[in-house]
């Protein structure tokens, strides 16, 4: 029983390994997606203006090693593990006891459930890290040195973190100490004393498991997972998500009908998917909702419609900051725009980053082509006057870009269904004749019967 919590602390750190590795793997790349960490002084000082900041500073620095497929699992299953074995360690070395009930295994398995969600604070496991490594390089100390010294470092770590962060600790410390002292008095018999421990640890793993699988969203997973494969352009495993997914959603619908377009069934298997929001299915509506405002550029960009995807872009920029998927965005709808000069701005700051410093001198080579692979704008017509986009009706842009551009197949294909999920049949039929520009070896089945129909009710 004597090195029990090096044993835990191995046991803990491969489990949750594991789970990173399998079950919450989704999530990695979800984070890293959410902020940018940058190597500038300004940015350091951003953090630092502000009481309690640092410790959101030292977890972006963590986070944007999410960006590799291990590294950053590796280290946040360590730093979790460590929240169990630091206390245990510091416990040691104040009253070269060990916990019976460890009670330090806790907070780990507590911020392990929390951080199923999306929208966990991951500077929670960062703060609490660094809060517990200096109490225990201050337990180093002469034990009266240590207790003259933690007060005011617990005040100054305070300041700098939060004061939540020390308050916690301060409570984990004392429950643990008090366990370790006070326990084995009551318990002689070493046998029992390994039982109550035993007993203990899977009373703990136990209620970890059962709050694991009560807590977990399997349709956050298959959104956030369908998205990872938008920005791939896997489309094959993006209708495998949407055949999965149990529920209606605006967003799993709209990348689901770009699925269909890219894998060439948008004609043939439209109505054999869910469209519950009719033509809304195929596009976001802007609706002043910042979450949305990260996602509505996907279809303008493929589209050609740049400007839009552009404006896109800056929503999500004016609603989450300088993340590094929206300031690749506005760096190549720039380029292409013609605007350079606001491209290099961005690249500038890209080029702070560790991992996406190569990308942003790709695109600095690029800016005075004025083109980015991948990226065709629908030919616009200088002579005629500026054009305000519809953000609340797909159509009439769908239109606009079929006269622009009649060879554009994703404007005619989305355009067809547009006018099929609104029941705008008359439309539809007068439109169908643009099918004669792209080489379908015969009608869609989805098509003449609509076109069957509308002919007989004209009979």
């Amino acid at each position: 029983m004597k090195h029990i919590h090096w044993l835990l602390f191995i046991v803990l750190f491969c489990l949750l390994l594991f789970m990173f590795m399998d079950s919450l793997a989704y999530l990695f790349p979800y984070h890293e997606q959410q902020q940018l960490f940058l190597f500038t002084r300004s940015y350091l000082e951003s953090y630092l203006s502000e009481p309690g900041k640092l410790g959101e500073y030292f977890a972006n620095f963590v986070i944007q090693f999410f960006y590799l497929s291990y590294a950053g699992k590796l280290i946040l299953a360590f730093i979790l593990s460590c929240l169990y074995l630091l206390p245990v360690l510091i416990i040691r070395k104040l009253t070269v006891r060990n916990d019976p009930l460890q009670i330090a295994l806790l907070p780990p398995l507590y911020l392990f459930i929390q951080f199923e969600s999306p929208d966990f604070d991951i500077c929670r496991i960062t703060s609490l890290f660094c809060t517990f490594l200096i109490t225990y390089l201050l337990s180093l100390l002469p034990q009266k040195a240590f207790y003259y010294v933690t007060i005011p470092c617990f005040a100054l770590t305070g300041f700098t973190l939060g004061w939540i962060y020390p308050a916690v600790v301060f409570a984990i410390l004392l429950l643990t100490t008090f366990s370790a002292r006070m326990l084995p008095r009551f318990i002689i018999n070493l046998k029992i004393y390994t039982s109550y421990t035993i007993l203990f640890l899977i009373m703990y793993a136990s209620c970890t498991f059962y709050l694991f699988v009560y807590t977990y969203n399997m349709r956050e997973r298959l959104l956030i997972e369908t998205e990872n494969h938008v920005k791939k352009q896997e489309w094959e495993q993006i209708l495998t998500c949407t055949r999965k997914y149990r529920g209606e959603n605006q967003l799993m619908e709209y990348f689901c009908n770009m699925a269909l377009y890219h894998t060439g069934r948008m004609p043939y298997d439209l109505l054999k998917y869910p469209q519950n929001y009719g033509p809304n299915s195929l596009f976001l509506p802007w609706m002043s909702n910042p979450r949305q405002s990260k996602y509505g550029h996907y279809l303008y960009e493929q589209l050609g419609y740049i400007n839009e995807a552009q404006r896109w872009a800056s929503e999500a920029l004016v609603a989450y900051g300088e993340t590094a998927p929206t300031l690749l965005n506005l760096i190549r709808y720039n380029i292409v725009n013609g605007r350079q000069a606001v491209a290099m701005r961005f690249i500038r700051v890209l080029k702070q980053s560790l991992f996406y410093s190569k990308q942003a001198e790709e695109y600095e080579r690029l800016v005075p082509t004025g083109e980015v692979p991948g990226l065709k704008p629908v030919p616009q017509q200088k002579e005629k006057k500026a054009r305000f986009t519809n953000i609340q009706d797909l159509g009439p842009e769908l239109i606009f870009i079929c006269k622009q551009d009649s060879t554009n197949r994703m404007a005619f294909e989305y355009l067809m269904s547009y006018l099929i999920l609104s029941n705008k049949t008359k439309q539809f039929v007068e439109h169908l004749p643009r099918i004669k520009q792209f080489s379908y070896s015969e009608m869609p089945p989805l098509y003449k019967s609509i076109l069957d129909n509308y002919q007989q009710t004209q009979q």
